[in-house]
């Protein structure tokens, strides 16, 4: 019996031996991931997460990540992060989100983004020999998660304050340049109202010595500014604006102006990391003030503009599409107006070829502010860098990238 025993057991030990050894060997390879994110720490992910392969192409991934980040109210970033699964057949796909307070350190943030990285990569490499050298911990939090959300007690109502302020000195033997900045900045976000405030000025002083004496100029500028938004449905937002601004560069001793502006998304805010089409619509009386007697002579004006603005964008596999279009025009001169569009195209045209176009067009037909006693061809008022009339501007960048070699990109090397 014993002898018969030992033989039923070494048999069953051989058979459980061998189908561990056949189900080792159907475990896919480690996996290949092509990372999309243009604001990531990527050599600090590459270096922390190492039970996938990187690529650099995405034709050589079994798993597409990108990630893109917002501005949270609050100072905090929300970062999106969206794994594909690429094969011939369309696979599995899942997203998370996570959100970084602005009490975060950058090294707190990427640590956090990182967290959320593996938890996202946890279903594509269950079936990999990555699998083999993983393990599960668990930090037991020293709150009860189990209270909901909406019971936590913020003394601060969701109130979000920043101060800050910079200074600069630099000269040579016949220039002193001196800068002092200040900003006070107040957020507010919740689901259904957004409120921003801030308020800011720069003392800019310049002192030239030139063949004429010494020059002295002035470039000091203030503003305040305060929006406030309601959510109105998952697609559109209604807010008003509030301005009050000076700037001596531009002519400009008081701007001032109450507007009301319309948003209406077509594609649902919830996709907003993903794909947006925008159209807004602004109406904004203003009283403006000059210091000197502008080109219209005007002192002063108390006018109103309507300015109708667009905006496409996605964040796709193939790339990304930003076109931004606007209008602006017054009412009392409907030739006064200005038209602006700023397209921004990265594509990826086929394997390691990428293309990137960026512009800017505008079409300048209200420059009200401009002086009429000004020669804008001075040599002394283009040092002081004054308006000089213009009927357009614009700008254009165009970039080509093509990357070929290993297909591999896990090797982080800090030296030098």
């Amino acid at each position: 019996m014993f002898r018969s025993f030992l033989i039923v057991a070494s048999l069953l030990f051989l058979v459980s031996t061998t189908l561990s050894a056949q189900s080792s060997d159907r475990l896919a390879p480690i996996p290949n991931v092509y990372l999309d994110c243009s604001s990531c720490d990527v050599s600090y992910i590459r270096s922390n997460i190492t039970f996938v392969n990187y690529v650099r192409d995405q034709d050589d991934a079994s798993i597409y990540l990108l990630i893109n980040d917002l501005a949270t109210g609050g100072g905090g970033r929300e970062y999106t992060l969206i794994f594909s699964e690429i094969g011939p057949q369309d696979g599995r796909s899942d997203t998370l989100r996570y959100v970084s307070s602005s009490t975060d350190s950058s090294d707190e943030r990427r640590i956090g983004l990182n967290r959320y990285i593996k938890i996202g990569l946890m279903p594509y490499i269950t079936g990999t020999v990555a699998i083999r050298s993983l393990d599960i911990f668990y930090e037991a939090p020293e709150t009860d998660l189990s209270d909901d959300e909406d019971e936590i007690v913020d003394p601060w109502d969701n109130w979000v304050f920043d101060i800050n302020i910079r200074s600069n000195l630099n000269g040579r033997a016949s220039e002193t340049n001196f800068g002092l900045y200040t900003g006070l900045e107040a957020e507010r976000t919740t689901h259904t109202w957004k409120i921003r405030a801030r308020a800011r000025g720069e003392i800019r002083r310049r002192t030239l010595d030139v063949s004429s004496g010494t020059l002295n100029i002035n470039r000091d500028w203030g503003n305040y500014w305060h929006m406030i938004g309601y959510s109105i449905s998952d697609h559109s937002t209604f807010a008003i604006f509030s301005s009050a601004s000076f700037n001596r560069t531009n002519n400009i001793a008081l701007h001032s102006y109450i507007a009301p502006a319309f948003e209406y998304n077509f594609f649902p805010y919830s996709e907003f990391q993903e794909r947006r089409f925008i159209v807004q619509y602004q109406l904004t009386p203003m009283y403006r003030r000059y210091y000197n007697t502008t080109i219209f002579a005007k002192d002063s004006e108390l006018i109103m503009s309507q300015e109708l603005s667009t905006r496409l964008r996605y964040d796709q596999r193939w790339g990304r599409i930003d076109i931004q279009l606007s209008g602006l025009n017054y009412f009392h001169d409907t030739s006064i107006n200005r038209l602006e569009i700023n397209p921004s195209f990265n594509i990826r045209v086929m394997r390691g070829l990428s293309v990137s176009l960026s512009g800017r067009y505008r079409v300048i037909n209200d420059q009200l502010s401009l002086e009429g006693a000004v020669d804008p061809d001075d040599p002394e008022n283009i040092i002081r860098g004054g308006q000089r009339p213009t009927s357009y501007d614009y700008s254009i960048s165009f970039g080509l990238s093509y990357t070929f070699g290993s297909i591999y990109n896990n090797i982080v090397n800090p030296r030098f």
